[in-house]
């Protein structure tokens, strides 16, 4: 995959996708594939009910959903790799000029990806799926499916970052809602968000819409460099953590991709 190669149109060209920048990250030790890992699951099971044919009530237009939801990512990371123009999205900029920084937790690094991607690109990929109020209320029901795939396969990760991070379990024991505060995925929230995005775009004049973009990536990115670092009694917590975490990348993208 390089920056000039036209983007895939099904999804499996995403996971085909998604499966070679795995690759180069497991070969390279390189931290995006934490991210790439928990997309390709979430990818992968969001296939499988496609071809169950029994979850979303309009396969073809889910599948155009996700196609056109990856492509961003899979856009943003191409022109950010060496070679390319650099990422112009400022959210995924935040999260890129992260992966060369031991310092973030492999949560926070999802975090960064999922802040910019769900906050940002699903409700762009909603919108120009949809094109109309009446076409957005017709992909409802089928949106709420494809994030609550992601919300069950979250809790999974969850639970497989006690692994990487075993510090993570013990405040899990003691302090549940200070996990929930370091560690929230917030999918609800940001599912919520996407969609509110998605509905002012379809109601904005086309000429109109890049500046509505443009505010929103504005607004993601601060909340990313929100993520880290982490101040006060939280980023205390968060170093404490990330004391016991393992630190060989290749093994932690195995854990995540399991």
């Amino acid at each position: 995959m390089t920056a000039n190669d036209p983007l895939p149109q099904t999804i499996d060209g995403v996971i085909d996708w998604l499966n070679e920048i795995l690759d180069d990250a497991l070969r390279a030790g390189g931290r995006i594939g934490y991210f790439v890992a928990l997309y390709e699951r979430v990818t992968t099971n969001v296939r499988r009910a496609i071809v169950a044919g029994n979850v979303f009530e309009d396969n073809a237009r889910l599948e155009r959903l996700d196609v056109v939801f990856a492509n961003r990512f899979l856009a943003a990371w191409g022109a950010y790799r060496p070679g390319g123009a650099g990422a112009r999205a400022e959210s995924w900029r935040v999260a890129f000029e992260r992966l060369d920084d031991p310092g973030p937790l492999v949560v926070q690094h999802l975090l960064l990806g999922m802040n910019a991607h769900i906050n940002v690109d699903l409700g762009i990929a909603a919108a120009a799926i949809a094109q109309t109020p009446e076409g957005l209320k017709a992909l409802w029901p089928d949106f709420k499916r494809i994030n609550d795939v992601l919300a069950r396969l979250v809790v999974v990760v969850e639970d497989e970052l006690g692994q990487i991070a075993p510090r993570l379990k013990r405040i899990e024991d003691f302090a549940p809602s200070l996990e929930d505060k370091l560690f929230d995925f917030g999918m609800d929230v940001a599912r919520d968000l996407a969609w509110a995005l998605a509905e002012r775009l379809v109601a904005t004049p086309p000429g109109e819409r890049d500046a509505v973009i443009a505010a929103r990536d504005a607004e993601v990115a601060r909340v990313g460099r929100g993520l880290y670092p982490l101040t006060g009694l939280v980023g205390d917590v968060a170093r404490w953590v990330r004391e016991t975490e393992s630190g060989d990348v290749r093994y932690n993208i195995q854990i995540v991709a399991e």
